[in-house]
């Protein structure tokens, strides 16, 4: 405007003339950066404008924030609120003005792409997602790593609530399996960590719910009546069959799923130290179910409580050797990240990710929480390639600012997590991990030793920790309570927590892909062509598969992500044949040099 003698005034004139209605504070507020053009009609006057100055068309859109505001909704029918603002982020500036074939053709490829994913297993995931039927273990305790945690209710349509009995005996055995000493009289083999607990009640939370669903819905359940469930129902092979075969007409094959349920019938009924051969007084709850036990079977139940559990054990042992030859690989685990892994250097693609969301990334003073999440999403990249952690541990690890002190290694062995920390030895910033936040703390990479690794200051990767930690995190946290972790969820408000949970920091983690990593050919945004969105743990298959064709080394690849080479070859590494054979042909062909 100075360049060119223009006034607010003199623009609305002009505008004016061209059939713009604008008014003179909504120029100026552009102006200062106080709002942002975001309608049909404010993109439009910005054309205008470019057009006056001689500017490039686009040369003021390219610098405000991606946030979706540009199509207000009313081109996409039939869509909820919620999809339509997560559908209008990845839409074209023209959208509204093309033909309504390209529009739908826009709107199908965003929905099945960046939305559901694509896969297959995504989209059976999806559709069974919409048929609840889990039976639910709200307020139920787990004590593992020291920590004391309670289930939360978290339940959807269609799931329903465990009776009282049900509730108390799953208590039992959750305490009987995470305790730190069991109680006098019962042995036990293994003991489960937090994480471990919380997928046992859920799976066994699905088992009774399809035991109680109807057979006339959806779900086609069995139909047994609620408060007829009870843990004494697994010692009966009948049980266990029916639901096996359910499982396989419900998705059409047998996977590695349905063998280790098996595996946790035979832990359960273990002669020496299964749960319920400790329990015999669960004898009392069970009852006749139609089609599945007579009144007889029942009898003889009662009669001989541990021959009956173990013959559970007999039938569950003897069927997962049945099964393993029957499973199918229901998923690719790398068919999300195909794309990188196919690259020479698998880490170097994924690194464009993190160089997009430099390059989208909004002015922090203008828009201070856009840039807020796009600096946490640079930093969740960035450390994720750098450690090669878990999800659980990337999630949890704390923060301790430069000029504090760390937090000493007892407190973190007590919490089971991590820290980010300055170093003032080496100056710069390290991460400090005790073994037992690990997964796999037993396994011969730690040797009981803690996790320390010095971060490298590449790529300016300490003054993007010290920007997030200092201007960028106060503003995701708002005015709610500080959970002293690195990563913390985006609010607007004193409700609501902070920290993130597996669910939501999946969720973080596949939002940044789907805004910064799967190309998108109608916007030309995004780093990588054919990538899929997906989670963290990705990002160990990437780290893998990068040291497998540098070296081929399997060793050296499992140290890349805490584990072992044995994990390396049968789940992370992607190295194929014709990868091993370029590393072998790269010494001999120097003979021919």
């Amino acid at each position: 405007m100075r360049r060119h003698g223009d006034n607010p005034y003199r623009l609305r004139r002009v505008l004016s003339m061209k059939g713009f209605r604008v008014d003179c504070t909504t120029l100026r507020t552009w102006r200062l950066g106080v709002k942002s053009p975001a309608h049909r009609d404010s993109l439009a006057i910005l054309g205008c404008l470019e057009a006056r100055w001689r500017l490039p068309a686009g040369y003021f859109r390219s610098k405000l924030p991606r946030t979706g505001r540009a199509t207000k909704g009313h081109d996409l029918p039939g869509l909820p609120g919620s999809e339509r603002r997560r559908i209008a982020w990845h839409l074209p500036d023209d959208f509204d003005d093309r033909p309504r074939e390209e529009r739908d053709e826009i709107v199908a490829w965003v929905r099945r792409v960046i939305v559901s994913g694509a896969t297959d297993y995504r989209r059976y995931q999806a559709a069974a997602l919409k048929q609840p039927f889990a039976v639910r273990f709200p307020g139920l305790h787990l004590v593992g790593d020291g920590v004391k945690e309670t289930i939360p209710d978290g339940g959807r349509a269609g799931n329903v609530r465990a009776p009282a009995q049900l509730a108390a005996e799953m208590a039992e055995l959750i305490e009987f399996k995470t305790a730190t000493l069991t109680r006098l009289g019962y042995r036990r083999s293994g003991v489960w960590g937090k994480v471990t607990a919380l997928q046992k009640v859920k799976h066994l939370g699905l088992m009774f719910g399809a035991l109680v669903a109807s057979p006339a819905g959806p779900v086609s359940g069995r139909g047994i009546p609620l408060s007829s469930l009870s843990s004494a129902l697994l010692v009966l092979p009948s049980v266990w069959d029916w639901y096996l075969r359910w499982r396989e007409q419900r998705r059409g094959f047998y996977t590695a799923w349905e063998t280790d349920m098996l595996a946790n019938a035979a832990a359960l009924t273990h002669p020496e130290t299964g749960w319920l051969t400790q329990t015999p007084g669960l004898v009392s709850r069970l009852g006749p179910v139609p089609g599945l036990a007579t009144e007889e079977e029942v009898l003889n139940v009662g009669e001989d409580w541990k021959a009956a559990c173990g013959r559970l054990y007999e039938f569950a042992l003897a069927r997962g050797v049945e099964l393993r030859r029957a499973t199918r690989v229901h998923r690719d685990p790398f068919e999300a990240v195909l794309a990188v892994l196919e690259a020479e250097s698998p880490v170097a693609e994924y690194r464009k990710i993190a160089d997009e969301i430099l390059r989208l990334a909004p002015c922090a003073r203008r828009y201070p929480k856009a840039a807020a999440e796009a600096a946490r999403s640079y930093l969740m990249i960035r450390l994720g390639l750098h450690l090669g952690f878990r999800e659980k541990n990337l999630r949890q690890l704390l923060i301790c600012r430069r000029g504090d002190t760390p937090t000493p290694e007892r407190r973190l062995v007590d919490s089971a997590c991590g820290e980010l920390r300055w170093s003032e030895r080496d100056e710069g910033w390290e991460v400090f991990v005790p073994a037992n936040a690990f997964k796999n703390a037993n396994s011969s990479f730690f040797g009981k030793r803690p996790f320390r690794l010095l971060l490298p200051d590449l790529g300016d990767l300490y003054a993007h920790i010290e920007r997030y930690v200092g201007r960028h995190r106060p503003v995701l946290l708002g005015p709610r309570a500080d959970p002293g972790t690195f990563f913390v969820k985006s609010g607007k408000g004193p409700a609501g927590g902070a920290t993130y949970n597996q669910t939501t920091f999946y969720e973080a983690w596949r939002w940044t892909i789907q805004r910064y990593g799967t190309f998108n050919p109608y916007t030309g945004r995004g780093a990588i062509p054919g990538l899929l969105p997906h989670g963290p743990h990705n990002v160990r298959d990437v780290l893998a598969t990068h040291i497998l064709k540098q070296t081929g080394s399997y060793e050296q690849a499992s140290y890349a992500i805490q584990d072992t080479p044995e994990m390396v070859a049968n789940h992370y590494g992607r190295f194929l044949p014709a990868d091993k054979a370029a590393i072998a042909a790269q010494i001999l062909n120097r003979v021919w040099e």
